[in-house]
């Protein structure tokens, strides 16, 4: 264990902050490392149940992935997830316009939709903080009492988090769309990776909705078609990584054709320490959660309503 202190104090002083401390339960096997990206956990390879893309972009790389079914190995929703990984800054709220418009077409969006984009998250604390500082730059049309530029009417609400409301997110939104007649929901909040290299440059788009939360264990109840009877659609980018996935992507860089021979389920149990398992961010992260809610914003107001300037990023 001297190694797993070595480790955590290395990285804690020259790139990593400790922000959020304690996990809720205790995880099973199967939760195999903390993340909510769904090609981290299906792979690189079609299989029965799924059909994976890959796309080229001039500046990122894209995976597509269709799941056919709920009866999966992943345990993961039907649906359509799409990740983002932006080799740069340039360009990278235009790439994630051009494949939130793909999945919008996909679920039945219109010119005439209200579509409701809500910002879940903590905003004391900064890599949780995300969905929060999107809302502050979506620009808001549905409060126009006219709209002579034919704008799709957009609606935004920050619902906090149930230890400070005492309200679940999921009926604060439900309530909303139902005394509003929203036909579609955006949510945007911060993601769990397990692999460092994709913190605030791996975005994610689906269209399965999303439980606030679940990435580091604390599930909280979902916001998807199911519950709230309208398309559900999540937008988030990796903010946060787990301790021990920071330790098994070290190693990896000591050794990786060793640890891959390892049963990386039994190396994961085995550094599991329900008491010593912390959530990561970079201390760069005042700067760099407002570049990419600026990058998130940018895109939906672009992709919802393409009129308006893809750098208006002020309501």
């Amino acid at each position: 264990m001297r190694l797993y202190s070595i480790v955590l104090t290395i990285f804690s002083l020259n790139k990593w902050k400790w922000e959020i401390i304690i996990l809720g339960d205790k995880m099973q096997i199967t939760d195999l490392y903390l993340n909510d990206f769904a090609d981290e956990q299906i792979g690189k390879k079609n299989g029965k149940n799924y059909i994976i893309k890959n796309i080229k972009e001039e500046y990122a790389k894209v995976t597509m992935i269709e799941i056919k079914n709920n009866n999966n190995e992943f345990h993961k929703e039907k649906g359509n997830y799409i990740t983002i990984a932006c080799l740069n800054d340039h360009d990278n709220e235009k790439i994630i316009a051009k494949y939130l418009l793909k999945v919008l077409k996909k679920n039945n969006f219109t010119k005439n939709s209200h579509v409701l984009i809500v910002g879940l998250g903590n905003d004391s604390y900064l890599s949780d903080a995300l969905g929060p500082k999107v809302i502050k730059k979506v620009q808001v049309t549905s409060h126009l009492s006219f709209n002579k530029f034919n704008l799709v009417e957009v609606s935004c609400f920050v619902p906090g988090v149930m230890a400070v409301t005492g309200l679940e997110s999921s009926e604060m939104v439900k309530s909303l769309v139902k005394e509003f007649a929203i036909d579609l929901v955006i949510v945007v909040d911060s993601l769990a990776t397990r692999d460092i290299t994709r913190l605030y440059k791996t975005y994610q788009i689906t269209d399965t909705g999303i439980s606030p939360g679940s990435g580091i264990n604390n599930n909280r109840l979902s916001l998807n078609k199911k519950t709230l009877k309208v398309p559900v659609i999540a937008i988030g980018v990796a903010t946060v990584v787990d301790t021990i996935s920071l330790i098994i992507n070290t190693l990896e860089q000591v050794d990786k054709n060793y640890i891959h021979k390892l049963n990386i389920n039994k190396l994961y149990n085995t550094l599991y320490r329900e008491d010593t398992n912390f959530i990561l961010t970079s201390k760069e992260i005042d700067s760099l959660i407002d570049i990419i809610a600026s990058n998130i914003s940018s895109a939906i107001n672009y992709a919802l309503n393409p009129k308006l300037s893809i750098n208006d990023k002020v309501r």
